[in-house]
């Protein structure tokens, strides 16, 4: 987000776009190095199982393959953490991800099942050895060399400031626009892991030995647990337009853009509850008519290391309240309201918050009492890849309808002319359940229902789940509005 800027000719005043993006890439590091491992020892352990050194040397291939593709694809990791933006997979990178899944899709339909767990576990081989030639590459790109007694104390003095300086970055530049975003050391390692938890999701549903129940529940809370958290996000502030944009990257619907006219707002709240002893607390934009509470994911990000010892407001001192103070020429206020003065926050949220809740414990519910599907089948992992494709979208709009105060987010109006994640997500899921129909064609009603029933009973556990996540997630990532006449 911060490597295009909207004017090609204003230059950077002060801040460091890439603050902490070497401390960044050692927990980047270990995260892909533990996942890349973890694929490997089991792929390999049960190809050892067949005694097949024919297999073996096609093993050795993929991995001597996917160790120098992911020593090629960690160059563009460093670079996301030095530029401290989001990940955006290349069309390249795109091209080879779909055609890899179809190869599995077709190695499900055309082998049996003791072949199927043979050829899954040689398709594992190249994503964990990509795995840990990322892992291996950030190492190596991430080790400095040994300072010297003249530099140490000045290494050691500034790696403690970084310590206890704020994790947010704020970033000045010429045309007058700020950006305010968490530190690469805050934001990359939580973003990079959990595109390694997603893909854990998919490891464990196609190649864990457990009960169905514990690999479906296990699959889909790795894999939107992921989903959900690979996530940026950003302040944009524009002091001549008076504009505040608010911005969040993801997958599939996960992403989102809030542009706020600051105009109508005079003073910037720091709202408490009575109720809770000033331990919860909501950022607000208030104005003569209007009130705007910000996002939780951002106003809670600016809580110092200090201000958690004491037990102080998340939002009490946080820089990204006093920039746009500063920036937007706000008023500051810090007012205390009971529940009552505060239910235009606590009811949607609220709101929000129990029907993900219900969401997970249903899918979970779903999930452990009713017949799974017992073997893997291609129909089953292209389901786990419709839910997760469709879940954001059924989520915002469940968010729109328990709680009708939170702001649309405004990239949805950039892509109406375009085809829509959760329009793929409904192809995908349709196109599933006519290939399990068709399977069970020439049978009776009653048993193509009870052959299909496991099957859709998985699909929709997990979307209730998905569902269920993503919208625990939303209620964090939206503002909401409140008119005050």
């Amino acid at each position: 987000m911060q490597v295009s800027p909207p004017h090609s000719q204003r230059q950077l005043i002060s801040g460091k776009v890439g603050w902490g993006w070497r401390q960044a890439t050692y927990p980047i590091s270990v995260n892909f190095g533990f996942a890349g491992f973890l694929m490997l020892m089991v792929a390999i352990a049960q190809l050892l199982q067949t005694g097949d050194l024919n297999l073996l040397s096609i093993a050795g291939f993929l991995i001597l393959v996917g160790i120098l593709l992911g020593i090629f694809t960690a160059r563009k990791v460093v670079e996301v953490c030095r530029q401290n933006s989001e990940y955006s997979f290349s069309q390249l990178q795109l091209i080879g991800i779909g055609s890899y899944w179809l190869v599995l899709i077709g190695g499900l339909i055309k082998f049996s099942e003791p072949l199927s767990k043979v050829f899954v576990a040689i398709w594992w081989i190249l994503p964990a050895a990509i795995f840990t030639g990322i892992s291996i590459s950030l190492a190596l790109r991430s080790s400095k060399p040994k300072p010297t007694n003249r530099t140490k104390q000045s290494l050691e003095s500034a790696s403690l400031d970084f310590l206890n300086a704020d994790v947010l970055n704020v970033v000045t530049y010429s045309d007058r626009t700020v950006l305010v975003s968490p530190s690469s050391l805050g934001q990359q390692p939580r973003q990079f892991n959990s595109l390694v938890m997603i893909v854990l999701g998919f490891f464990f549903w196609t190649m864990l030995d457990f009960p169905s129940a514990i690999r479906a529940i296990a699959a889909i809370a790795f894999t939107v647990t992921g989903l959900t958290g690979f996530f940026t996000w950003q302040a944009q502030l524009r002091s001549p337009e008076k504009i505040l944009n608010l911005r969040f990257s993801g997958l599939w619907g996960i992403s989102a853009e809030y542009e706020i006219d600051l105009r109508p707002f005079t003073s910037l709240s720091i709202v408490k509850l009575q109720e809770a002893n000033g331990e919860l607390s909501w950022m607000q934009l208030s104005g003569s008519s209007r009130e705007i509470t910000m996002p939780l994911a951002m106003t809670l990000a600016g809580q110092t290391k200090d201000a958690i010892k004491e037990g102080e407001p998340a939002n009490q001192n946080d820089r990204f309240a006093q920039t746009i103070r500063e920036e937007f020429h706000l008023a500051k206020q810090e007012t205390e309201r009971d529940s009552l003065g505060l239910a235009n926050v606590l009811l949607p949220q609220g709101a929000g918050i129990l029907a993900g809740t219900a969401f997970v414990a249903v899918g979970v519910l779903v999930l452990c009492l009713f017949p799974l599907p017992a073997k893997l089948s291609a129909e089953s992992a292209i389901s786990c890849f419709g839910v997760c494709v469709v879940s954001p979208a059924i989520a915002r709009l469940s968010l729109q309808l328990v709680a009708p105060n939170s702001l649309q987010s405004d990239r949805q109006n950039h892509l109406k002319n375009y085809l829509q994640s959760w329009e793929i997500g409904t192809a995908i899921l349709l196109v599933v359940s006519f290939l399990s129909t068709q399977a069970t064609a020439k049978v009776g009603f009653p048993i193509v229902f009870n052959q299909i029933l496991p099957l859709i009973t998985l699909i929709c556990g997990w979307l209730s789940v998905a569902i269920g996540v993503c919208l625990l997630a939303f209620v964090r990532r939206t503002p909401l509005w409140n008119n005050t006449y």
